[in-house]
């Protein structure tokens, strides 16, 4: 692994551990036993090291498995959605960072949009999001898009840090069935 991506991957992991406090250029060091200092040379300032965490997480964010078929009916696509939302939830640690610095950059309005609406994530699953929609001969997939992915983000909430963490999870399957046939998907 390349050190940029190794300073990456220990940002969300620290954050996702600690909050986004815990995201320092000495604990990154420290996690990676690199010598003092080794961090700053890749990510100057604050700022920088949250970008990394957030390329890494564009690296792995993804609506279905890499590989899988476009699905062109319900029947298909929610096998493909499920099998993708439970690769997220079995990382954890990425989305788990995105939500915490999302809240704690939530004042600082260029941190808090490349987290949220101009977030590389972001607009990687709604082209994603886009295609499969239209494939399911969804109306006007690029708006429904936008719902979609915040309906992910809602099962993903649920399973991490909500009740899906204590007990009872969500049906993520029978909610996004319910929600594709309610927008005109082929079944």
């Amino acid at each position: 692994m390349e050190r940029r991506e190794a300073i990456g991957v220990a940002a969300l992991e620290l954050v996702a551990e600690g909050g986004a406090h815990a995201l320092t250029h000495r604990r990154i060091d420290r996690r990676l036993g690199l010598p003092e200092g080794t961090t700053s040379n890749y990510a100057r300032t604050r700022r920088d090291l949250v970008r990394l965490a957030v390329d890494r997480v564009a690296a792995v964010a993804n609506l279905r498995p890499a590989g899988d078929a476009l699905p062109t009916t319900v029947a298909d696509a929610v096998p493909q959605l499920v099998a993708a939302f439970e690769q997220t939830v079995a990382r954890g640690d990425d989305t788990r960072a995105r939500m915490a610095l999302s809240i704690d950059c939530s004042q600082d309005a260029e941190l808090h949009e490349l987290l949220t609406t101009r977030s590389p994530i972001r607009a990687k699953l709604l082209d994603e999001g886009t295609e499969m929609l239209a494939a399911l001969g969804v109306p006007e997939p690029g708006r429904r898009a936008i719902d979609f992915i915040g309906i992910m983000n809602g099962l993903l909430y649920d399973r991490l840090v909500g009740n899906g963490s204590r007990g009872e999870p969500v049906d993520a399957a029978a909610v996004l069935t319910a929600w594709l046939v309610g927008i005109g998907a082929r079944r």
